[in-house]
């Protein structure tokens, strides 16, 4: 049976290089802009960090300085900024106090006290001199459960803010310089990511195809692109590959009809000169000895005869198969019955086999079956598979021609038992001067060229032909037409 090559036919879902290149701009419209808040984020982070030189304060944990003695309290940073500490037992009364405070009050009333513990009032002083200057406090108090008095911390509000923020470590103008500088830096990375990305995507296919084209422009016909995509960098892809396939295959059939051609011209120099010399040789001999007999000059003329024969049938035979390989030849198909066909061309072939005592079968169906075929050519290439089988197998051979149809496909086997053919010469035996024995077929007139002839027209109807065969058990030709049925 023939395995029927199939043309996978399938559609990608492919992706336009126009729509690669927006997802592209999305993506970097994306990245810029992450890029750009993640630039200020980070500028202010660590311009903020740069800018303030952030201090543990005791403003903000002033219960870092509490002691159980509150004689022990160390109050001499809260004492440098112009502040002052007092210690108030549970009646208000101020029982302790480090620093100086504008004023020195003994007891706190209860507003005063309570505004300070909600730390909701800066507590002026005012002098009555109009020069004396007005200090403004800001409170923190913390109270002590074990001994049962509270801790109060003022620190003049300037001073606090001074404590709270040192000094600057980096000015205005070189605070953008930073934030612009490491923007820049963000950006740079972000644009190394992108381009990575990029290459994937253009750079790279446009470099395998640059050196599968320098591989082709070389001669290596074998180069293929191995190329994951689906936008028309895939296409590409295929066609390179296509055409590289196809510059493949035609430099290897010029190179086997290069070899072909050598081979050619020295079998048919060997076929030639056998025949050629025994014609000059007896020819030359008749000529030279006029006191022949008559039968012995017979004789070498017959000899010459067969001979001639022999080198116009190779010339014949050469001319045809020439003849079907050249670009102008053309089949003259019409539509016939094949069953008829064949019932006549087997019958012209019935004597032949009855004088070898052939035992044959004929598998054809009796009803019409209309083909497109080339009568003539056709009658060509089953006649050469045929007369091989008649003329190479001895008497009593078992001789089956079938045909049968599958679909629009015609198929027609030639099977018999006879001595087969040789298994290291089968994949040759299409070939022009392939011969299964070489002196077999120079006694019987063969030529070395009928199957190749027959292959080569059976090609031309859209066909194969197929070779089984084991030695000294027989050989089977199965033919497959091709869509050739008309109905």
């Amino acid at each position: 049976m023939f395995m029927r090559e199939k043309k996978l036919d399938y559609n990608e879902n492919k992706k336009k290089l126009a729509n690669l290149l927006l997802k592209n701009y999305i993506l970097l419209y994306f990245i810029m802009t992450g890029i750009l808040f993640l630039s200020l984020i980070i500028a202010t982070l660590i311009g903020t960090a740069l800018y303030f030189n952030l201090q543990d304060s005791i403003l903000d944990d002033p219960s870092s300085i509490m002691r159980d003695d509150y004689t022990n309290i160390n109050s001499e940073k809260i004492e440098n900024l112009g502040g002052y500490i007092e210690v108030i037992n549970n009646t208000g009364e101020v029982i302790f106090r480090k620093g100086s405070p504008t004023t020195k009050i003994k007891k706190y009333d209860l507003k005063s006290f309570n505004e300070i513990i909600n730390n909701s009032l800066y507590l002026p002083y005012s002098s009555s001199d109009p020069n004396s200057s007005t200090y403004n406090y800001i409170y923190k108090t913390v109270y002590n459960k074990e001994k049962d008095f509270l801790l109060i911390i003022a620190i003049p509000r300037d001073s606090a803010e001074s404590f709270r923020m040192n000094h600057r470590k980096l000015s205005p103008k070189y605070f953008i310089m930073l934030a612009v500088f490491i923007a820049l830096f963000i950006l740079l990375l972000g644009l190394i990511v992108y381009s990575r990305i990029s290459s994937k995507n253009f750079v790279k296919p446009l470099k395998l195809l640059i050196e599968g084209s320098n591989k082709i422009s070389n001669g290596d016909y074998s180069a293929r692109i191995y190329l994951k995509s689906k936008t028309e960098f895939g296409e590409l892809r295929d066609v390179f590959n296509s055409m590289a396939e196809k510059l493949e295959n035609e430099k290897m059939l010029k190179e086997k009809s290069e070899e072909l051609r050598r081979r050619l011209i020295l079998d048919i120099s060997h076929d030639l000169k056998n025949p050629l010399s025994i014609v000059l040789g007896y020819s030359d001999y008749l000529i030279k000895n006029e006191s022949i007999s008559e039968s012995e000059s017979k004789r070498y003329l017959n000899v010459i005869n067969q001979n001639t024969l022999r080198a116009n049938n190779l010339l014949t035979e050469l001319f045809e198969f020439s003849k079907l390989q050249s670009v102008n030849f053309k089949l003259k198909t019409e539509d016939l019955d094949i069953c008829e066909f064949l019932r006549e061309l087997i019958a012209s072939y019935i004597p032949k086999m009855e004088d070898k005592n052939f035992q044959y079968d004929f598998d054809i169906p009796e009803k019409t079956i209309i083909a497109t075929f080339d009568k003539n050519h056709l009658d060509r290439a089953l006649s050469n598979i045929i007369m091989n089988s008649i003329k190479y197998n001895p008497n009593n051979t078992n001789f089956i021609m079938c045909l049968y149809t599958i679909n629009k496909d015609i198929i027609i086997t030639i099977e018999d038992n006879g001595i087969g053919i040789p298994t290291h010469l089968q994949k040759d035996i299409f070939n022009p001067f392939v011969r299964v024995d070489a002196s077999r077929n120079h006694k019987s007139g063969g030529t070395g060229l009928g199957l190749a002839i027959s292959k080569s027209l059976i090609e031309m109807h859209n066909g194969n032909i197929n070779l089984e065969s084991d030695l000294n058990k027989g050989t089977k030709f199965t033919i497959l037409l091709n869509n050739c049925l008309t109905s």
